[in-house]
């Protein structure tokens, strides 16, 4: 009976399929990012705490997907960054504030 772990070919295709997740990637930088990702945010092993704790999800067009794209590409940003940035410049330059209009 031919059994297929035992062919060449078979166990070849097995291990391509497993170093098909991130084959190129570091092994090393995906460990450590594994590792960080099951750690509690009051874990004392984290070097610094939970900086941003919300999750913000929006949906825009294909126009303003294009200049986000551009504003982080030309500032080195995050979407995370720009959003704060953009947040933070729209209030301030109408007054406003956490707690309301000052």
């Amino acid at each position: 009976m031919h059994n297929p772990l035992n062919d060449d070919d078979g166990l070849n295709n097995f291990h391509e399929l497993l170093g098909g997740f991130g084959s190129h990637a570091n092994t090393q930088n995906r460990a450590k990012a594994e590792r960080y990702a099951s750690m509690k945010p009051t874990d004392p092993r984290r070097k610094k705490g939970l900086s941003r704790p919300h999750q913000f999800n929006v949906r825009v067009n294909d126009a303003t997907k294009a200049l986000a794209d551009a504003l982080t590409q030309h500032h080195n940003w995050s979407q995370a960054d720009l959003v704060e940035a953009a947040i933070t410049a729209l209030a301030k330059a109408q007054n406003i504030t956490a707690g309301g209009t000052s």
